[in-house]
Order: structure tokens, then sequence, then C-alpha cells
């Protein structure tokens, strides 16, 4: 087991930031492309895209941070200042990941509302409206910041004689000041453990799980009108779309409901050796599925399909068209520069591309 411990601490980090940098340009990209066919669901995808981005910045700092301050001993990151900014990165990572989550179940409930109001066989319509949108990422954030209260008081910096890490690696830091977090207040450190793992991870959890049945359930009775009516077309757009949203959701469930359990079990008793690890390996999990988001947005939504391609398409033909343009201009001024002799007078006042015309 120390083993299998020790050649994960290895390759962890490289992992990570790799993850970090491939959620990063994926999400950049999703809403670059969301925002080109925007409506009200789009919106929120955009901002469900906005926090998972965040979190795969942020979390790259953390790596960064930490190998700076414990791998390669940099004293001047041992300063007030930069522990400071790595105490913000460690509640932010909390808040953007809650937010996500909260960003899943919020897309659950849409998309059953949305299918039941289109079982109606009068609906005309659209259910969610820009309006709907609106206030479902104000109820987001909002709960974000009202249950992530407790964790803005949990760490405080404070001054130690020495970096332990360090001045076990290099004796000669011993007697380097450096600021660290330390934890404030251990049974308030309890209680965000377990508000983390019930109301962040397991109750979310729970609410997706019976979400997946009530989509299900929906679905099925939608494709039963279609094949009464003869609405193909509808039902196999509404069928991909909801599919990639169950994909997301399950995998949500499977990634975060062991954290969740873990969460409660570290509110209420001490756990053994080697869960740091396990906790690192949640962590690059969460980042896998910010990854895995993208993909599936891409791979099961044509329309994003094809925008992210035309959006390409139209840079890469844009900068070609200007580098040919260049290319033939300079060709010119050189042909000119020939036929009128050394004189750059005559150069100037040669026509661009005067021969071609000719």
């Amino acid at each position: 087991m120390d083993v299998l411990i020790a050649i994960y601490r290895e390759i962890h980090p490289p992992l990570v930031t790799l993850l970090c940098v491939a959620g990063t340009v994926g999400h950049i990209l999703s809403m670059a492309t969301l925002a080109s066919m925007l409506n009200p669901t789009n919106l929120l995808l955009i901002s469900m895209s906005g926090s998972q981005l965040v979190f795969c910045v942020n979390y790259l700092y953390t790596i960064l941070f930490k190998f700076g301050t414990e791998t390669l001993c940099l004293t001047p990151l041992w300063g007030w200042g930069w522990t400071a900014s790595f105490l913000v990165s460690v509640n932010l990572s909390v808040m953007v990941h809650m937010t996500g989550v909260f960003h899943v179940v919020a897309l659950s409930i849409v998309r059953y509302f949305s299918l039941k109001h289109i079982s109606k066989v009068s609906s005309t319509l659209p259910w969610f409206t820009y309006q709907k949108s609106v206030i479902s990422l104000v109820v987001i954030y909002m709960s974000m910041l009202i249950v992530c209260g407790p964790i803005y008081f949990n760490s405080e910096i404070r001054e130690v004689p020495y970096h332990e890490t360090c001045v076990s690696k290099f004796p000669a830091l011993n007697g380097t000041v450096a600021y660290e977090l330390h934890v404030r207040n251990k049974v308030l450190q309890q209680v965000i453990f377990w508000l983390f793992g019930s109301i962040c991870k397991l109750i979310p959890c729970m609410v997706l799980f019976v979400m997946t049945f009530f989509i299900l359930d929906r679905l099925k009775l939608i494709r039963q009108m279609n094949e009464r009516f003869g609405n193909q077309e509808r039902d196999r757009r509404y069928d991909r779309t909801t599919k990639m949203i169950l994909i997301i959701m399950l995998i949500f469930i499977v990634v975060e409901f062991p954290q969740g359990i873990m969460a409660v079990l570290h509110s209420m008793v001490d756990l053994p050796a080697g869960a740091q690890e396990f906790g690192d390996l949640f962590e690059m999990l969460t980042l896998l599925t910010s990854c895995i988001i993208f993909a599936l947005l891409c791979s099961m939504n044509s329309s994003l399909r094809n925008e992210l391609y035309q959006l390409f398409c139209r840079r890469f033909q844009r900068w070609s068209d200007e580098r040919k343009h260049r290319r033939k201009n300079a060709n010119c001024v050189e042909l000119a520069y020939l036929v009128n002799g050394a004189d750059k007078n005559a150069v100037r006042a040669t026509p661009r591309c005067s021969m071609e015309r000719n």
C-alpha cells in the first residue's frame, strides 16, 4: 500500500496539471461557442462551463503554489501575501465546486419540466425562458454563498519560525520565517466537513438519482406520443439532448457520492492514513469530470459541434487569406522595384499588383 501511495504521489501533479490545462481550454471553447448561439438553456450551460473553468484554473494555481512552496522551497512564496492568495484559492475551490454541482441539479430539474411541457400536445411556446434562466442562476449563486458561509471563517494565516517540510530537505533554511494556513476552530472544521459532505455532495446526488428516473419516465411518455402522432424529428432531438444530460448526471453521482460519504465520515471520526491520497484522487476525478462534460457537449450536440467547427474554420480561413494577401503584396512591391530600378519614389508610386491587372 505504501508503494502505491508513493507512486501516486509522483504521478499526481503532472496528471492534474494536464487535466487542468485540458479543462481550461475545453471550457473556454465551449463558452465561446455557446455564446454564439445563445438561448436560455445555453445560458445555464455557459454559467456551468464558467464555474468549471474557474475550478480548473484555480486548481492549477493550487498545484503550482504547492510545488513552489513544498518541492522547490521558494522562500518568497512563504510570505504573508502569497499565503493569503493561497487561502483565497482554497476557499474559491470549494465555492466553484459547489456551484458546479448545483448547476447540474438545476439542469436536471429544468430538463424534467421542459420534457413535461413538451409532452403536452398543445404546447407551442418554450417553457424555459431567459427570465427563468436568470432566476435559476441567481438561486444557484445565492445558495452557494449562503452554504459556504462557515468556510470563510475556518482558516487563518499564522507566522511559524520555519517551514517544516522544507527544513527537513534543506537544513540551511532553518530559522527562515514562514506563514502557513491553520485551522481556527476544530469544531467549525467538523461542521464544514459535514455541510460539504451532505449539502454539497450526498443530497444533490440523491436529487440527481431521483430526477434520473423522473426524466426517463417522462422521456418514455414523449416517445409513445411521438409514435402516435408521428413526430420523429422532435423525438430524436430531445432524446439526444436528454441522453447527454443524463450522462452528466450519472457521472456526477459516481464521482460526488463517494466524496460525500468520506466528508461526512471525516466530520465524525478520524480517517486512517492514506485518506489524503484518496482526497487527491477524488479531486483528480472531479477535474476529469470537467473535461468529460466538454467532450459530451461536443459529441452529443450537433449544433455546438458545427458551430465550433465553423468558428475554427472562419478564423483559420481569415488567417490564411491575410497571409496570402501579405505575400502577394510583398511580391508586387518586389516586382515594382525590379521594374523601376532602385528609385524608391518610383517604387512607392507604382500601384500594387498593376502587373496583374495588365
